[in-house]
């Protein structure tokens, strides 16, 4: 077997883990179960052939550089060692994913009682059972609707995924192939969880792992920040206001950019007039021809309260948007910006 086609079966693997440990194992049936257990089948023997090999340190370097590459994006770092114990991880991966089919769980369990387990104790592969299901566990973390609960995980599970996240930076040489792995895993939480709160508080804490250095964590947050500024990013504005103001005092490019999400949106806000209401005028959001639905939240009052929120974070954020409002006031005779600075002055007033 030569060393391409060994690499191409073993990322095949990982990428069936990495699926495994996602909320795409709930689409699997038996037929996908078998397949995925016969390709750990295969590394195990695979492992036999290569764990005592001159050559293991390398494939071992590959393995990590292929980390980057899985589909869906996920926190796993399949290690050479890890391939000898495939099927009991990929076992273990599967019973603690809440996405797994009750009755793929049920088959799962009848073949450990007939084979009556394995001798690994359950400590020996959590570690990496932990990373592969990381962003499944976090988007059921995340989703469910206690407020109080996820508050007090908050924080804890931002810092472990950011802990595993700095801790791949090194699986590339090429900085631009860590960036993309981080702005697709970031795309799928929030696809997946419909809002930034882990993502925001991860620029609001340290890795709990101390062998990072300052330059890998001022690396991984200006990613973050970047992905954030991306135009397409929706849901910056819908996030949690509180999250938004944390982070923009710690990182004053999140803050512009986030200012640059309110002002596109107050570009969309146009006047609607009614003569027998008691104001002549009120600020009304433009939809576009495909018709946006859902963006009552896109209200003047409440671009106003994003505005006050941000101005409330520090000093620089204060004079940054009212610089930025005061330029884009005096472009014209009559526009949005002239009323949101007088409702701003009137908050402050009051």
């Amino acid at each position: 077997m030569t060393a391409e086609i060994l690499m191409k079966n073993i990322y095949t693997f990982a990428n069936i883990l990495s699926q495994a440990g996602s909320d795409i194992v709930a689409k699997w049936n038996h037929t996908s179960l078998n397949n995925a257990f016969n390709w750990a089948d295969y590394c195990i023997k695979v492992f036999q052939q290569i764990e005592n090999k001159p050559y293991r340190g390398e494939i071992e370097k590959h393995m990590a550089s292929m980390t980057l590459h899985l589909h869906p994006p996920s926190c796993l770092k399949l290690r050479v060692e890890d391939l000898g114990k495939a099927r009991v991880i990929l076992e273990r991966t599967l019973l603690q994913n809440p996405f797994l089919p009750e009755k793929l769980s049920r088959t799962i369990i009848e073949q450990k009682q007939k084979t009556k387990g394995n001798n690994l104790e359950p400590a020996e592969c959590q570690e990496i059972v932990t990373e592969v299901t990381r962003v499944s566990m976090l988007m059921k973390t995340l989703q469910t609707d206690e407020d109080l609960y996820r508050q007090t995980q908050l924080i804890s599970e931002a810092t472990a995924l950011l802990s595993t996240v700095i801790s791949l930076s090194s699986c590339s040489s090429k900085s631009q192939r860590f960036e993309c792995y981080v702005y697709n895993l970031l795309s799928r939480l929030a696809k997946k969880v419909g809002q930034l709160d882990i993502i925001l508080k991860m620029l609001c804490v340290l890795p709990s792992d101390t062998t990072y250095t300052d330059g890998q964590l001022q690396d991984l947050h200006n990613i973050i920040v970047r992905w954030l500024s991306e135009p397409q990013n929706r849901f910056l504005v819908t996030s949690c206001k509180v999250l938004i103001q944390e982070a923009c005092r710690y990182h004053s490019d999140l803050c512009q950019s986030y200012l640059e999400h309110i002002v596109s949106w107050a570009e969309r806000l146009e006047p609607s007039y009614n003569e027998d209401d008691t104001n002549f005028y009120s600020w009304r959001y433009r939809c576009t021809e495909s018709s946006e639905k859902g963006k009552d939240h896109r209200t003047f009052e409440k671009l106003c309260e994003h505005l006050e929120n941000l101005m409330n974070g520090n000093k620089q954020c204060q004079l940054t948007v009212k610089h930025t409002l005061q330029s884009l006031k005096e472009k014209s005779y009559f526009n949005v910006y002239s009323d949101i600075l007088k409702r701003l002055n009137q908050i402050a007033e009051y």
